[in-house]
């Protein structure tokens, strides 16, 4: 998805960085977005539409055979709630059974999968054509689809290009959602991050200017200000 702040120094930061990052994209970070697109195909075929949003080191093209895989999981529940464990079974089912099931049985698996954030495209829709901007799910959808690696993305289409054309909606929650960017780059983690991903790079050979790791101090800087 495009990005719709072009002129916000928070998102501006997060974005180069991470398509600098994935110019060097490894074979770790390629393989796990392939064994996972294959996984949505299968479930595809079955006749549920699925697409999920990769984060992390994946997401920035640096994950290691040790890392972890944070995922949103975009699903049409059948009803227009906020989908959870009580009220859309397919989330179990396709969390805990198929995701992990198939990954082993097909790849061999060796990393762990967490759903972190569950989206039913059926309460998106919904929100998106009442232009329900007070919805946190619109806002949880244009941050993902923002910042995030997607896999089978096409199923995502319409509802990008649907919030894409309503400028209304981006003036509303432009606010929101770079507070909560501003958030994830004060904690630890995030830190400790950037660092993992320059250190395995520099195990790779791979030369960094002095002007990218600026970069990520002056990134890294903005929650400070």
């Amino acid at each position: 998805m495009t990005n719709p702040f072009p002129d916000n120094p928070v998102f501006q930061h997060f974005l180069g960085l991470k398509y600098y990052f994935r110019q060097y994209i490894n074979r770790e970070s390629f393989r796990r977005t392939k064994e996972i697109s294959k996984v949505a195909r299968i479930i595809q075929s079955s006749g549920d539409s699925i697409a999920f949003d990769l984060l992390g080191s994946v997401n920035f093209g640096i994950a290691d055979k040790k890392s972890d895989v944070d995922l949103v999981m975009y699903l049409d529940c059948g009803h227009e709630e906020e989908a959870d464990y009580s009220n859309c079974s397919k989330l179990r089912f396709y969390e805990y059974l198929l995701i992990n099931t198939l990954l082993h049985e097909i790849f061999g698996k060796t990393f762990d999968i967490e759903v972190v954030d569950f989206l039913n495209l059926r309460k998106l829709n919904k929100a998106i054509e009442e232009e329900d901007f007070e919805d946190d799910i619109i806002s949880r959808f244009v941050f993902y689809r923002t910042i995030c690696r997607g896999v089978n993305k096409k199923i995502l289409r319409p509802y990008e290009r649907a919030v894409m054309k309503n400028e209304l909606l981006f003036n509303k929650i432009e606010d929101r959602l770079t507070d909560i960017l501003v958030e994830l780059t004060k904690t630890s983690g995030h830190a400790l991050s950037f660092q993992k991903y320059l250190d395995r790079m520099k195990n790779e050979d791979i030369k960094i200017p002095v002007s990218m790791i600026g970069k990520i101090k002056e990134y890294l800087e903005i929650s400070k200000t």
